[in-house]
C-alpha cells in the first residue's frame, strides 16, 4: 500500500493545501475558499462526454460524482491548459498532478495586508 504525500503551506494564519488533504473539523474556520488549478477527465472523448455530462448536473461531493472517480479507463491530467495523458489509474493521475502542481509553486498564498 502506498502512502500519499501530503502538503499544505501555513502563513500568517492562512492554510493553503490540495482538496482533501486536511481536515478542519472542529475548529472554527472565519472563512474558507476553494481553488481549481486543474482537472482530471476520462481520455476517451465519449466516456469524457458522459463524465461531464454528470459532473455539470450533480455537486463534487454527490454519490453520482464519487461515482465517476471509480470508472475504470484511462485519465488525462489538464493543467492550465496543458494535457498529460496515459495514466490507467485515476490515483496515479492525481499524484502526478500534485507533484506537478507543488513544482509549478501553485500552492502559494496571495496575502492582503493593509498599512
Amino acid at each position: 500500500m502506498q502512502t500519499q504525500k501530503k502538503r499544505l503551506v501555513i502563513k500568517a494564519g492562512q492554510v493553503v493545501s490540495f482538496d482533501g488533504d486536511i481536515s478542519f473539523d472542529g475548529l472554527q474556520v472565519h472563512s474558507q475558499s476553494k481553488k481549481r488549478v486543474s482537472r482530471i477527465v476520462p481520455t476517451h472523448w465519449a466516456i469524457s462526454l458522459a463524465f461531464y455530462s454528470i459532473r455539470a448536473t450533480c455537486r463534487d461531493n454527490s454519490k453520482l460524482a464519487a461515482w465517476t472517480r471509480l470508472w475504470r479507463c484511462e485519465w488525462t491530467v489538464i493543467i492550465d491548459g496543458s494535457k498529460y495523458p496515459g495514466f490507467t489509474c485515476r490515483s496515479a493521475a492525481i499524484e502526478f498532478e500534485k507533484d506537478k502542481i507543488w513544482r509549478q509553486n501553485k500552492l502559494k498564498l496571495e496575502l492582503d495586508f493593509e498599512g
